[in-house]
C-alpha cells in the first residue's frame, strides 16, 4: 500500500489497477480516496461506471472505458468481484489484450477477493499498471493501528487493554472503528482507556461469548457455562449458530493443540489456521484443560447433534444444552 500513497499524495495514477485482499475495510477506503481523487473536479455521476457479476458485459465495459469524459480530465470504470482473475475464458482474454488500449482519460479499478497470481491479466496489470493487496492486518498492525485511531482522539492506550479490546469485539476493522468511537464517547473525560470501559461499553462478538463458554466447560464450571448459554439465548441468539460456533471452537482447540504438539510456533500455528495469534494464544491456554481424546469427543458429539437437529430429530435449545452439560 506504501506505493499506492505515494500516488495518491503525489496526485501520478495508472489507468488500470487492481484491488485484491480479504481486508475489505482498508481496500473500501482506499477505493474512495483514489476515486475520490481521480474524479476531483468533474461531475462523479457522468463520469462513473460500476459493473459487477450481473452487470458485465465486455462489450458495455469497453464502451464504457472508451468513452471520454464528460467536462472532465478522467473517467472511472470499477470492476467488483467478477472473478476475471481466477477465471479462463474468452471475455478474460479479450479484455487482457485490449485493456491497454483504453484512452489515457480512463483509469480502471478490478476490485477482487481473490486472484490467481499466475494468470495473464494479473500479470499485466502487475506489469503495466498496480496491482494493491489488502491482507488482513497482523496483530501488532491492528494494535498499532487502534492506537494511532484513538491518538487523534486524544485518548491512550496500553497493549494489554488494546489486545483485550480486539479479543472482546474481534478483528473486523468496520466493527473496530465503530467500537472504538463508542469507547471515545464513554471516555470524554478520561484520557486513558481501560478494561473498565471496554468490558462496560463495547458489545463482545459471539465469538468472545463462545471463549468464555468453552472456558467454563474445560474448568467444569457447569452452572457457570449453562447461565452463559442460557444468556447468548436471552440476547436472541440462535441456538444452531451457538452450536456451529462451538464446533468451530472446539476444532480449532483440536487444531492448536496438535500443531503445537509437532513444534509450530504461535504465528506458524495462527498462519495454518487462519486465525489472529491471540486467538491461537486462547486455544492452547484452553487446550490445557482438555485433552486430545475429550477434544475429539466433544467435536464428535457436536457434530452429531448438528445432523440430528438439521433432521428434525433433537430439538436445537435441548442438543446445545446436553452437549455443555456433558463436557462441563
Amino acid at each position: 500500500m506504501k506505493e499506492l500513497k505515494k500516488q495518491l499524495q503525489d496526485g501520478v495514477f495508472h489507468n488500470v489497477y487492481l484491488f485484491y485482499g480479504e481486508e475489505k475495510y482498508l481496500l473500501d477506503m482506499y477505493l474512495e480516496k483514489l476515486t475520490k481523487e481521480l474524479l476531483v473536479g468533474g461531475d462523479a455521476t457522468m463520469n462513473y461506471d460500476f459493473f459487477d457479476k450481473s452487470s458485465m458485459h465486455v462489450d458495455k465495459f469497453f464502451y464504457a472505458c472508451e468513452t471520454l469524459p464528460f467536462f472532465a480530465d478522467r473517467r472511472v470504470v470499477v470492476v467488483r468481484d467478477v472473478k476475471l482473475f481466477k477465471s479462463k475464458n474468452k471475455d478474460v482474454d479479450e479484455i487482457a489484450e485490449r485493456i491497454t488500449d483504453i484512452p489515457e482519460s480512463t483509469t480502471v479499478i478490478f476490485i477482487e477477493e481473490e486472484v490467481d497470481k499466475r494468470s495473464k491479466l494479473f500479470k499485466l496489470i502487475k506489469k503495466q499498471g498496480h496491482a494493491a493487496s489488502f491482507e488482513l492486518l497482523s496483530e501488532n498492525d491492528l494494535i498499532k493501528w487502534i492506537g494511532q485511531k484513538l491518538h487523534t482522539s486524544g485518548k491512550k492506550i496500553e497493549r494489554s487493554t488494546a489486545l483485550h479490546f480486539v479479543k472482546t469485539v474481534g478483528t473486523d476493522m468496520a466493527t473496530v472503528e465503530h467500537e472504538l468511537d463508542k469507547l471515545t464517547m464513554y471516555n470524554l473525560d478520561e484520557e486513558v482507556i481501560t478494561q473498565a470501559s471496554v468490558n462496560a461499553i463495547c458489545t463482545r462478538t459471539i465469538e468472545n461469548k463462545i471463549f468464555e463458554l468453552v472456558g467454563a466447560m474445560g474448568h467444569n464450571k457447569r452452572e457457570r457455562a449453562l447461565l452463559l448459554y442460557h444468556d447468548m439465548l436471552t440476547a436472541k441468539e440462535p441456538p444452531g449458530r451457538i452450536l456451529f460456533m462451538l464446533i468451530r471452537q472446539f476444532r480449532l482447540i483440536l487444531q492448536s493443540k496438535l500443531l503445537n504438539q509437532k513444534g509450530l510456533s504461535e504465528r506458524d500455528i495462527a498462519s495454518r489456521i487462519k486465525v489472529a495469534p491471540f486467538v491461537v494464544r486462547e486455544c492452547q491456554r484452553q487446550g490445557k484443560q482438555m485433552s486430545v481424546d475429550r477434544l475429539k469427543g466433544a467435536l464428535g458429539d457436536c457434530l452429531e447433534a448438528d445432523s440430528h437437529i438439521k433432521t428434525g430429530r433433537l430439538d436445537p435449545k435441548i442438543g446445545v444444552e446436553m452437549i455443555i452439560m456433558k463436557y462441563s
